[in-house]
């Protein structure tokens, strides 16, 4: 049997739209936005209709005539800094819809803190996973900076490839882009050379929270591919066909075609790992 592994389905939490767990709250002088009324923009029926989560999380299912109508909305990570000079700290709620489809759509609210109250200063406009989902955002020296999903070229909301980095300054309630954006890869690419004589190779690499990597070499048909990796928060898999069998912390293939392997690595930890993963060709 062959099975072609089509490896990580990288949604934004939501996780990871998202991943990240919320930054410690510090000086923030409002309300708490994790049991806070939020107006999403998330479906154009529902857009003026106020949600209260509590402890981050607000949903519904409702029986209707032939259909079951879902919704839901999740605040999955808030920020905080000074993002107006004024020594005191604003924060950004980062939150997630699905209004009953395979759509999850992203969405960030900026506040300030009045009289122990959040008052909304901005949104900053996510996108639908690999179309603009928001991965994650920090603040960084009075300006947001923001971790977006791209599909790259192969296209597909459900996989993106690429993380564009946006950097924005609040002025007034209008968010400013300060920079150019600029993209790196999800899965940045190695060759793995064997030596001479040698069925065995051994790669050491970091791995960013919540990304991946891939290792790419040359094998034939028939041929048996054994990936080990030394840390069980590092995932491996196959992109080509291949009769695969699961093993501890790793897989082993046997080859359906000749040329090119890749292997894909994914970190599913939000912080960076350095991992050792070993290949055997036999």
């Amino acid at each position: 049997m062959r099975d072609k592994l089509l490896f990580f389905t990288f949604f934004i939490v939501i996780t990871g739209i998202c991943g990240g767990g919320t930054a410690a709250q510090s000086n923030w002088a409002g309300a708490d936005l994790r049991n806070f009324t939020y107006t999403p923009s998330c479906a154009s029926e529902d857009s003026a209709k106020p949600v209260t989560v509590k402890n981050g999380e607000y949903s519904y299912e409702k029986q209707e005539d032939g259909y079951v109508d879902r919704f839901s909305f999740n605040v999955f990570d808030i920020v905080y800094g000074d993002l107006t000079g004024d020594g005191k700290e604003e924060a950004v709620a980062l939150t997630v819809c699905n209004t009953g489809g395979t759509g999850n759509f992203s969405e960030g609210f900026i506040f300030g803190a009045q009289g122990g109250k959040a008052v909304l200063l901005a949104t900053l406009p996510g996108g639908d996973r690999a179309y603009g989902g928001i991965r994650k955002a920090w603040i960084d020296k009075g300006r947001l900076v923001v971790e977006t999903n791209d599909p790259g070229e192969m296209g597909g909301a459900c996989c993106p490839t690429e993380i564009v980095t946006s950097t924005y300054k609040l002025a007034g309630k209008k968010l400013n882009e300060v920079t150019a954006p600029t993209k790196r890869s999800i899965y940045p690419s190695r060759r793995v050379n064997f030596a001479k004589g040698r069925s065995e190779a051994v790669v050491k690499l970091t791995i960013r929270g919540d990304e991946g990597a891939e290792l790419v070499l040359g094998a034939r048909k028939g041929q048996t591919m054994t990936v080990n990796v030394s840390d069980e928060a590092v995932e491996a898999g196959l992109t080509g066909e291949a009769k695969i069998t699961t093993i501890a912390n790793g897989f082993r293939a046997v080859l359906a075609a000749s040329g090119d392997q890749t292997i894909q690595l994914r970190n599913g930890a939000a912080d960076p790992v350095t991992v050792t993963v070993t290949i055997r060709i036999q």
